[in-house]
């Protein structure tokens, strides 16, 4: 590749994330609840995700009543609580009840940070063989999960999500960043993430990564045809 397209390639991902901050939809509003925003609208390959459909969020169980009555507005069907067992006997369960209520414990078994991060996406394959299984179902949406504060484990599958659609990692990365910007207290280092990337590359590709897992990729496919739609 030539190093005027190089150059190109680069302006292009800083407009998109540009584009991406202009469009990104403001943090839903709760009282008890951080972090939660609909990631409808983040560009994908040939288009983008729908509105309405997935829902990224910190711990449901700080959920007001005001806030358990704004997410029924959403019309929400499936939560997805990955905190472990240890975290819901500290903080309480999940305040709101849907057509599902699904546990999925994503745990790290050893460091901190960048190393969590490792341990996380490299040692619980069940989970992510359940939570893209989740996404393939049609009567799933709409779909929201979460973990604690909604950065770490819930970051990790997001950026998961978004490489196999063909979101630019830019933009991944960007979504990820966002998240301390809706909570300036949370933590959050872009060397975290690349963990996710490294990992997804040492397989060949997010799509070889996850079939590793146990993800087919027509399983991919039937999330793609749902969860997204053409510009």
């Amino acid at each position: 590749m030539s190093l005027l397209s190089q150059r190109s390639l680069k302006y292009l991902a800083v407009g998109l994330v540009g584009l991406w901050r202009l469009s990104l939809a403001a943090p839903i509003p709760l009282e008890g609840t951080k972090n939660t925003r609909d990631l409808g609208g983040m560009p994908v390959a040939g288009g983008h995700l729908r509105s309405g459909c997935l829902y990224r969020s910190g711990a449901l169980c700080f959920a007001t009543e005001a806030d358990v009555e704004k997410l029924g507005g959403l019309h929400l069907r499936t939560v997805v609580d990955l905190r472990t067992d240890h975290e819901i006997e500290k903080d309480g369960p999940d305040r709101i009840t849907l057509d599902e209520n699904l546990r999925l414990p994503m745990s790290a078994y050893h460091g901190r940070g960048a190393e969590a991060y490792r341990s996380l996406v490299l040692q619980n394959p069940q989970v992510l063989r359940e939570f893209f299984g989740v996404l393939a179902r049609p009567e799933s949406y709409p779909v929201i999960y979460h973990c604690s504060a909604g950065k770490d484990r819930v970051g990790i599958l997001t950026a998961l999500l978004l490489d196999s659609l063909g979101t630019p990692r830019s933009l991944i990365v960007d979504d990820y960043l966002q998240s301390q910007r809706n909570s300036p207290k949370l933590e959050v280092h872009e060397e975290w993430l690349q963990e996710v990337f490294e990992a997804v590359d040492r397989s060949g590709g997010t799509v070889p990564f996850l079939a590793i897992q146990g993800i087919p990729a027509g399983q991919l496919e039937q999330i793609r045809n749902y969860l997204t739609e053409a510009d």
